[in-house]
């Protein structure tokens, strides 16, 4: 576990290239796939005052924050669309009602602030799961969560979508798959090739929805670096493209967009068998100012 000790309650803002997309794919007949990008700022409307603007533009600037969803639907037709629609819309409004957490966090929060995106998680399940028993059979969703702010990115994830963190050349998978196939690759049970061909590669046994009324969110937190990179994609690019590929790709484009159109390209000339989604934000602000003190370790995952 890394230490994320610092007096500092208010971190200034990084600059950020974002950009989003997400494809039906060759083979499936709707693209259950969702994916949301969205800035959260707290936002003063003044109706009359003798106070000059540039004074009140003081009050109403403050830090941004920034939010990434991707969600992959399953549960027939109309099911899987529902549940990752439903998944990235409540994830939208739990930030927005948090909204004094999310933009006002001090790193003695941090540990409540992870319960915080772990109840965001158990919010939606238990909406899909009052869905599901009106409406849809054991419809269910992916859904993985990042959320940005003053140099420091918070995950909270369920299910095989991937958040992917590349720096200096490296790329590393922050989530864990879950899973069957995964977990007999945890065991010893399987390699990590055999995995990739196992029948088990897509069986969940953690998810939001999908029949259960629980869903076991994965949290993790990263101090963001200068010129950062990160990915989240559903498994339409993962299933379809390898590491090694997804990590050239990134590494060569010039911008987000021009990542997220190769990431989504690519997938689908490999075969596009699943829908595709990808999300990618370069870091393009001083975020190791922003983030000092917040220590220095790559990675620190609970399972919440």
């Amino acid at each position: 576990m890394i230490s994320l000790d610092s007096n500092e309650d208010c971190l200034p803002d990084i600059a950020l290239d974002m950009a989003g997309h997400s494809v039906r794919g060759k083979v499936r007949s709707e693209n259950q796939d969702h994916f949301l990008i969205a800035d959260l700022k707290r936002l003063l409307t003044v109706r009359s005052s003798n106070v000059t603007h540039e004074e009140c533009d003081r009050l109403v600037s403050s830090k941004t924050g920034h939010l990434l969803v991707v969600a992959d639907g399953m549960g027939g037709h109309t099911g899987g669309d529902v549940a990752s629609t439903t998944a990235v819309q409540s994830c939208a409004q739990y930030v927005l009602d948090m909204m004094h957490w999310f933009l006002k966090l001090s790193a003695d929060d941090e540990n409540d602030f992870l319960d915080e995106l772990s109840d965001c998680l158990k919010l939606v399940q238990k909406r899909l799961w009052r869905r599901q028993k009106d409406e849809y059979d054991r419809m269910g969703t992916t859904l993985t969560l990042a959320y940005l702010l003053g140099g420091r990115m918070y995950v909270v994830h369920a299910g095989d979508s991937r958040c992917y963190l590349f720096r200096d050349g490296h790329l590393q998978q922050l989530t864990t798959d879950h899973t069957l196939a995964q977990k007999l690759v945890d065991d010893g049970a399987l390699t990590p090739d055999d995995a990739k061909k196992s029948r088990w590669r897509h069986m969940l046994w953690n998810c939001v929805g999908g029949g259960s009324d629980v869903v076991d969110p994965e949290v993790s937190k990263v101090v963001l670096e200068p010129n950062d990179t990160i990915l989240l994609c559903s498994d339409g690019v993962t299933g379809m493209i390898d590491d090694a590929e997804i990590r050239n790709i990134i590494d060569a484009a010039k911008s987000s967009d021009q990542a997220v159109k190769r990431l989504v390209d690519a997938s689908n000339e490999a075969g596009g068998k699943d829908n595709i989604t990808a999300v990618v934000t370069r870091v393009q602000g001083d975020a190791t100012k922003s983030a000092e003190g917040f220590g220095d370790t790559l990675r620190d995952t609970d399972e919440a």
